[in-house]
């Protein structure tokens, strides 16, 4: 059994030129690792806000996604996706504590075409 290769494409932002450039690259199909850092209990009780942070790890350029209690958050909720390296990806979710305390669970998903759609989930109940 041979390994599966996924084509993607990569527009650089490192190169001066005056038409944007298309690197192509092949990577293994796998599944990408998550980690998922929630706020500490003692920042959700002193702080107004708090942030949870998704770090996705991954040849590719996943779409990170966030989850509230298994629903998508609401259109007001402030996400940030940044890319830091080309192997890893981290996007921040910031909440009010108020709305943090009545959490259950929240969840980080990573989709991508070349591989499984992976998230992890964190019980954030106090």
């Amino acid at each position: 059994m041979g390994i599966e290769y996924c084509t993607i494409e990569r527009h650089s932002n490192n190169l001066h030129l005056t038409s944007p450039s298309v690197l192509l690259s092949a990577f293994p199909s796998s599944t990408p690792s998550l980690h998922l850092e929630t706020p500490r209990f003692r920042t959700v009780m002193t702080q107004t806000e708090v942030t949870a942070t998704c770090v996705v790890h991954s040849a590719y350029d996943a779409k990170v996604s966030w989850l509230l209690d298994g629903k998508d958050p609401t259109s007001r909720t402030p996400v940030n996706q940044a890319s830091s390296t080309t192997q890893s990806i981290s996007s921040n979710l910031t909440l009010p504590s108020s709305q943090w305390k009545t959490l259950n669970t929240i969840t980080c998903r990573a989709e991508h075409r070349c591989f499984n759609t992976t998230q992890r989930t964190s019980n954030v109940k106090g």
